[in-house]
Parts: C-alpha cells; sequence; structure tokens
C-alpha cells in the first residue's frame, strides 16, 4: 500500500479531487481503485505522473481516462482558473554555460558570415540606405563569441575568456579587413561618396554611449530570456557599422573617418 501513499501524496500536491474504493482481487490481494476528476488540460499529466508512481506492467494495475461531458463543480472550475502557463524561471550559470561552450572556439562558419555581412555593410553605407545596414546587422555572427566572452569573465573562466576574445577580436579585424578591401577594389571603378550614413559613425556623442549602455543591458536580459535574438542585434548595432567605417577610413587614406570611427568603436 506504500503506492497508495505516494497516489495521495501526488493528489493532494495536485490539489486534485478523488474518491477511493478498497477490495480484493479472487485471490485475496488487497486493491485500491481512485477516481480522480480533473480538467482535461491537466490529464496528460496527471497520467505521466501516475504511471511513474505505479507499474502498469502488472495484471491488476491499469489506467483508465473517461471524457466526461458535464461537470458541475465550482472547485473545478475554480482549478482550471488556476491552470496558466508555467512562468519562465530565469537560467542559472549551470544552465547557460553548455549554451555557451560551441562558441568558445572560433569557427570558419562565423568568419564567412562576418565577410558577408561586412561587405552587405559596406554596400548600404555607401548607398546612404539604413535599411541594408541594419540587415547587415542582422546576419552578423558577432553575438557568439562576444557573449561567450563577456559570461566567462563574469563567471571568473579565464581560459575560455580570452579564447572567445580571440574569435571576436579576429571577426572585428576581419570586418575592417574587408570592407577595407571592398573600398580599395571599388574606389577603381566608382567614385566613393562620403554619405550621411558614414557621417555618423565617425561622431562619437553622449547619445552614444548611452545607447552602447542600453544595448548591454537588453543583450543580458536576452540572454536569460525568451527572446535571445535581440542580443545578436544589439551587439551588431554597437560594432558592425563602426568597423565597417574604419576599414573605409583606411581604404581612403581619411584619417579623420578613421579616428572618429574608432573612438564610436572603442566607445560602443
Amino acid at each position: 500500500m506504500d503506492k497508495c501513499l505516494l497516489i495521495e501524496k501526488f493528489l493532494f500536491k495536485k490539489d486534485l479531487p478523488y474518491q477511493k474504493l478498497e477490495g480484493k482481487t479472487f485471490e485475496d490481494v488487497e486493491l485500491a481503485r481512485y477516481i480522480i476528476t480533473a480538467p482535461d488540460d491537466l490529464a496528460p499529466n496527471i497520467i505521466d505522473s501516475l504511471s511513474k508512481i505505479v507499474n502498469t506492467k502488472q495484471r491488476d494495475i491499469f489506467i483508465t481516462t473517461n471524457k466526461i461531458d458535464a461537470t458541475v463543480s465550482e472547485y473545478l472550475h475554480d482549478l482550471v482558473g488556476k491552470i496558466k502557463k508555467p512562468k519562465k524561471i530565469p537560467q542559472v550559470v549551470e544552465e547557460l554555460i553548455p549554451q555557451t561552450e560551441p562558441f568558445v572556439h572560433f569557427k570558419k562558419d562565423l568568419l564567412i558570415m562576418i565577410m558577408i555581412s561586412t561587405v552587405i555593410a559596406s554596400a548600404g553605407l555607401y548607398m546612404n540606405s539604413p535599411a541594408v545596414v541594419i540587415g547587415a546587422m542582422l546576419i552578423s555572427p558577432l553575438i557568439d563569441p562576444l557573449t561567450v566572452f563577456s559570461f566567462n569573465a563574469a563567471i571568473g573562466r579565464p581560459e575560455k575568456m580570452l579564447r572567445s576574445f580571440v574569435s571576436g577580436f579576429v571577426l572585428i579585424v576581419t570586418v575592417v579587413a574587408v570592407s577595407s578591401t571592398v573600398s580599395l577594389i571599388a574606389i577603381q571603378f566608382v567614385e566613393l561618396p562620403i554619405t550621411h550614413e558614414i557621417e555618423t559613425k565617425t561622431s562619437p556623442s553622449p547619445v552614444d554611449v548611452i545607447l552602447g549602455i542600453l544595448l548591454g543591458v537588453a543583450a543580458g536580459i536576452a540572454m536569460v530570456s525568451i527572446i535571445p535574438g535581440i542580443l545578436g542585434v544589439a551587439i551588431a548595432a554597437a560594432l558592425v557599422p563602426p568597423a565597417t567605417v574604419i576599414g573605409i577610413g583606411l581604404a581612403l587614406f581619411n584619417f579623420d573617418i578613421f579616428s572618429g570611427s574608432l573612438l564610436l568603436h572603442r566607445q560602443m
């Protein structure tokens, strides 16, 4: 009858109404029958939990379900009202570590993606098109190594922090190198204008500092929430355009553009 105690403990914990009928089999074996009334939303969970308590492989132990057409019970009505989607429990460090491990080491796929993102960003800057620049932000893979770097710095894992830092540094250098190369090639065929989009990335202001702080806060919240996509956009918005303009400044031998975008990149 120890199983009965476990069943009743489970039903009590769930606040489920039940009736218990006791009897014996033909072989004089004691049996207990539980009649449980529960909302449809709870039925799968109840069946699964009871299946773990009792061994349904035995001949006299089984679980049956019947759908009731109508039940008059204020108690069950109130119980249905209490059934809500479980709140998402904030992730703890142990749960976040496995998510960051795959991005500790540098990956060639990230290099390819950052090169494509930089080419698109360069085109958007020269076209003076914010939409194209935003498109480059969306596909930028800077989220992975920089998030891992911040996470490992926060929990004190210097080795993995260093590896992710190197990975992120390589990606940022790649942005500068690719944008510079694209500009050097393009300038051989067309005159490259200094557009408003480029100029805005060379003039650091207090607003940029505030933006960087807000993006960092948003990224931290996104990391432990159900909206992780924001994190990539936040990091890309802070780093990809200024890094691309650094490369443009180098290619055009324009110190003002280079120094201004470098300062903005450091602030972000």
